[in-house]
C-alpha cells in the first residue's frame, strides 16, 4: 500500500486530470524530462486521441535572505490537454485538492481553456563550472508556450509555460534537442514558433530530425506526476511534489519539544526541593539534566516552529549547479533552493567525479543512486521500477549538463595517486 501522504497526492493528481477528462492510467509526455520521447510522440501522426503534457510556469527572481541567496521559489507543474488542431487548450494544475477546486499551485483552480499564441525558443549563456580558471560558457535553451490571458483576467495565471529545456557547450546540440520538441507543438497547436532565426508561421513550420534516440515509452500520467525537473534560475532541480518537505515533521517535532520541556520542568522544580533541602550536590546533577533537556526541547520548538512555516508544496530532491551537484539541498521557507554548495547530507560534489546513474534494489523499492567518487548516494527512491529508470536517465541528462569537459580533475588525480601508494607499499 502506498503511504498516506503519497496515497493523497496520488488521489489529488486524479482530481485534477479528470478535470480534464483524462484517466490517470494514459501515457502523459514530459519535454523538460524526456524531451526526446516527447519530440517523437509529438511529431507523430497520432490517431486523434488528445495529448496529455507537462510544462512549468515561469517563476520570479531570485531570492535572498540576510547574508544567504536562494533561486527562485518553485510552483507546481501544471497539465495540458492538446487537440491537436485546436484553436485552444486545456489547463489544469498538477493537483486539486478539494473537488470544488482548490490551491493548485501555478494553475490555481480547476481546469480552464486557454488560447495559446505562440512557442517561442530562447537562449542565453552560462557559465560552464565554477572553477575559476575555466572560461568555457554552456548555451541554456528554453521552449515556452505562450498563453493569451485568462477571460476574466487573473493576475496569479501563468502567462507563459516552460516546456523544454537544455544546455550544452555546443549550442547547436542544446537548440536541435529543444526545437524538436517545440517545433512539433506549434504544428500542433497551429501557432507561430519563433526562434532566433524568426518566425515561422503555423503553415510553414519546417520538421526537426530528433538529436538523439528516445529512451523507453512514456510513464503515465499517475506514474508521472510524483517527480519532475526544470530550471529554477541557474540551477536544474529534481523536486518530489509528493512530499510536504519540512512541513511533514512539525507536529512531531513539536510534541517532542513539548516532551522536552515538560520534563524539564519537572526537573527543575526537584533541583529546587534539593536544593532546599541542602542536598546541593543532588541539585546540581538533576539541574545540569533539566538545563540539557529545557535546551532540547527549545531546540525542537525551533525546528517545528521553522518547519510549519515552509510554504512550498513540494521537497528538492537533487540539484545541478554548473559543474556540481547537490542531494537534499537546504531550503528556504519558500521552497526556494539555498545557493551555498552544501546540502543536508553533506558539501556538493563534483559532477566530475560522478561515476555514473543506476537503479538498485533496496527491500521492495527502487533507489536511483549516483555512484561518484566519494561512495553511492542514494537520491530518490520509488515503487516502480519503470519511473526509477525514467529519472535515472534524466539524472543521468542533469549530470552531463553541469560536468566540466575533459579528463579528471586535479583533486581526482591526487586522490587517485594516493590510493595507489598503498597499493604499491603491499605489493
Amino acid at each position: 500500500m502506498p503511504e498516506p501522504s503519497t496515497a493523497a497526492f496520488e488521489a489529488e493528481v486524479a482530481r485534477a486530470l479528470r478535470s480534464l477528462e483524462v484517466d490517470s492510467s494514459v501515457p502523459a509526455l514530459d519535454p523538460l524530462g524526456d524531451p526526446a520521447g516527447a519530440a517523437r510522440a509529438l511529431a507523430a501522426e497520432g490517431d486523434g486521441a488528445p495529448l496529455l503534457l507537462r510544462a512549468a510556469p515561469e517563476l520570479g527572481a531570485p531570492q535572498r535572505d540576510k547574508d544567504a541567496r536562494f533561486g527562485p521559489a518553485p510552483r507546481d507543474p501544471v497539465w495540458l490537454r492538446i487537440e491537436r488542431g485546436a484553436s485552444a487548450l486545456r489547463l489544469a494544475p498538477l493537483r486539486l485538492a478539494g473537488a470544488a477546486g482548490g490551491a493548485g499551485g501555478a494553475g490555481e483552480g480547476a481546469a480552464e481553456s486557454r488560447d495559446p499564441v505562440r512557442v517561442e525558443v530562447t537562449a542565453e549563456q552560462r557559465p560552464c563550472c565554477a572553477a575559476p580558471t575555466c572560461a568555457r560558457e554552456r548555451t541554456h535553451v528554453a521552449a515556452w508556450l505562450a498563453l493569451a490571458p485568462p477571460v476574466p483576467a487573473r493576475p496569479s495565471a501563468a502567462q507563459r509555460l516552460l516546456v523544454a529545456e537544455a544546455q550544452d557547450l555546443d549550442p547547436g546540440r542544446a537548440e536541435a534537442l529543444v526545437e524538436a520538441v517545440a517545433a512539433p507543438l506549434a504544428v500542433a497547436l497551429r501557432v507561430p514558433l519563433a526562434t532566433a532565426r524568426g518566425a515561422e508561421p503555423p503553415g510553414a513550420i519546417a520538421p526537426r530530425p530528433l538529436p538523439e534516440a528516445a529512451p523507453a515509452p512514456a510513464l503515465t500520467a499517475a506514474a508521472l506526476a510524483r517527480f519532475a525537473i526544470r530550471s529554477e534560475g541557474e540551477l536544474l532541480v529534481l523536486r518530489d511534489h509528493a512530499s510536504q518537505g519540512p512541513r511533514a515533521a512539525a507536529t512531531r517535532n513539536a510534541l517532542i519539544g513539548a516532551v522536552l520541556l515538560v520534563a524539564a520542568l519537572a526537573l527543575w522544580i526537584q533541583t529546587m526541593r534539593s536544593a532546599s533541602a541542602g542536598d546541593s550536590g543532588i541539585a546540581i546533577g538533576i539541574g545540569s539534566a533539566a538545563a540539557l533537556l529545557s535546551l532540547a526541547g527549545y531546540a525542537f520548538l525551533g525546528v517545528a516552529r521553522f518547519s510549519s512555516r515552509y510554504a512550498a508544496r513540494s521537497a528538492p530532491v537533487a540539484s545541478f549547479a554548473p559543474g556540481r551537484f547537490v542531494v537534499a539541498p537546504w531550503v528556504s521557507r519558500t521552497g526556494a533552493i539555498d545557493l551555498r554548495p552544501e546540502g543536508r547530507l553533506g558539501a556538493a560534489i563534483s559532477a566530475g567525479e560522478v561515476q555514473g546513474v543506476g537503479v538498485q534494489l533496496r527491500g521492495d523499492r527502487f533507489a536511483v543512486e549516483i555512484e561518484s567518487d566519494h561512495g553511492p548516494i542514494d537520491v530518490l527512491l520509488t515503487d516502480r521500477e519503470d519511473v526509477a529508470r525514467y529519472w535515472r536517465d534524466a539524472m543521468d541528462r542533469a549530470v552531463a549538463s553541469v560536468r566540466h569537459p575533459g579528463g579528471p580533475s586535479a583533486k581526482q588525480r591526487l586522490r587517485a595517486r594516493s590510493q595507489a601508494q598503498p597499493s604499491a607499499a603491499a605489493s
